[in-house]
Order: structure tokens, then sequence, then C-alpha cells
């Protein structure tokens, strides 16, 4: 029987489709911690300071055990998931595709593999795959100082795959199309200089030129309030380039 788990937005698990009972949140972090070690022993005082991080109750270590006895209460014999107590503590085994955070890492791998070797359209193909992995916020519903380092290396991971698919789409002419998720990009990070680049350029390759430059108006007056400094050389170049017309740009 197929088991397989989901950390890019809710933590959750299905058997063959079924959704499982996982649990309480704090039971659903003991889980998370486990699957992102991939295989790795989790002692259990390393779970106590995963689930807290700071003045766990004096029950911590009973909860734990608790926790990850109903955890294996919920895999059958049939299930290739395994969680196994070994020397002092609890290693989770599942075969390879059973996460969906592997499933993001393969992706991204075929597509730099395919950017190395000048495909950009199976690139593109890979990263749409793997962006549309993620529902929401990574570890959606889990606390604890882990789970939020967590969470925030597996969202950069997103927005990284996310301009690397907004160049490729630009580079293979889909420039109307990347306008939309950039627009998003910005939004939500306003001071990442590299995406407003990425989207005057769009702007301007889709015979937008005047947006492109407001664009570059609206950052430039962004991070003098945000920040006090200037656009970086690299975006005042592109603004140069944009304005004298220069047709590498198109």
């Amino acid at each position: 029987m197929s088991v397989t788990f989901t950390l890019l937005g809710p933590v959750r698990a299905w058997r063959d489709g079924a959704e499982l009972p996982l649990g309480s949140p704090q039971q659903r972090a003991a889980l998370s911690v486990l699957l992102l070690r991939e295989g790795l022993l989790t002692t259990v005082d390393e779970l106590v300071d995963a689930l807290w991080p700071t003045d766990p109750p004096a029950s911590a270590v009973a909860t734990v055990r608790t926790y990850l006895s109903r955890l294996r209460g919920l895999l059958r014999p049939g299930d290739a998931v395994r969680i196994d107590w070994i020397g002092g503590g609890y290693v989770l085994t599942a075969p390879p595709g059973s996460l969906d955070v592997q499933v993001f890492h393969r992706h991204t791998a075929r597509a730099a593999e395919a950017l190395r070797a000048g495909d950009r359209r199976t690139a593109a193909a890979a990263l749409r795959a793997a962006l549309a992995l993620h529902r929401g916020a990574p570890l959606a519903g889990v606390g604890g100082d882990y789970v939020t380092g967590q969470r925030a290396r597996l969202t950069e991971l997103r927005r990284a795959a996310a301009v690397d698919l907004a160049t490729v789409t630009i580079e293979l002419g889909g420039h109307a199309e990347a306008i939309a998720d950039l627009r998003a990009m910005v939004a939500e990070e306003p001071l990442r200089e590299h995406c407003h680049a990425l989207l005057m350029t769009a702007l301007h390759r889709s015979g937008r030129t005047a947006d492109a430059l407001s664009h570059y108006r609206e950052v430039h007056r962004v991070l003098a309030a945000e920040l006090g400094v200037q656009p970086g050389p690299a975006l005042r170049a592109l603004h140069r380039r944009i304005l004298t017309g220069d047709p590498a740009l198109v």
C-alpha cells in the first residue's frame, strides 16, 4: 500500500488516496521532523527541543513517546513506510517519492540539468511541476523553532524556483505569461531587485516599454522610502538600456 506525505502546505498524509488522521498540531510537528530528517535517527531529546524550544513541560518525553506511538499505530504491516525505534531515537523510512519535498527537489534538479544542457523547455516544465506541489505556506498549521526554520528554507527554495521559471519563460518568449507571476513576486518581496529587473524586461519585450519605465520609477521611490538608497547598478543599467532602446533586449 502507498503512503504519501505533504509538507509543502498543511502537513498531511494519505494511504492510497484516503487521508490519514495525523492528530494534533504538535503530533504533526513531530512527524514533520522525522520526515525532514529523511531517514536519519532523531532522538527523543531532539524531538522535545523541536516541539518545545523553551521550557518543555515535565511530561515532554512521555508526550513525544505518545505522539510517536500514535503515528506508528496509523501504519499497517503492508505499508512501505515505517517508524522504528533504534538506540534511543526514531527513524522514519519511506520509499523515494513518498514526500512532496523530495519530489520538489527531484524536479528542480531535473530543471538545473536541463538548463546546463541548454534545454529551456524541459527546464520550464520541470520547474512548473515543482511549483505545482506547493499548497500554501510550507508546514502550515505546525510550530516550533525547528519547523519555523524549515518553513523559511522551503519558502526560499520555492521563491528561487519561481524566479528560475520566470527567467526561462522570458527566454522562451513567454513575456506576457511571466508578467502576472512576476507582479506577484515583487508584491511579496518589494526589495528584491532581480525580480523587478525580470518584470521590467518582460514588460519591455511585450511592447509595454512605458509600463517598464513606470515600474522602474516606482521601484526607485520604494527603495528611497524604505532603505534610503537608489536601485542597484544592474537595475540602473537595465533602465538605461530600455531608455535607449537597446536592440539586445528585444
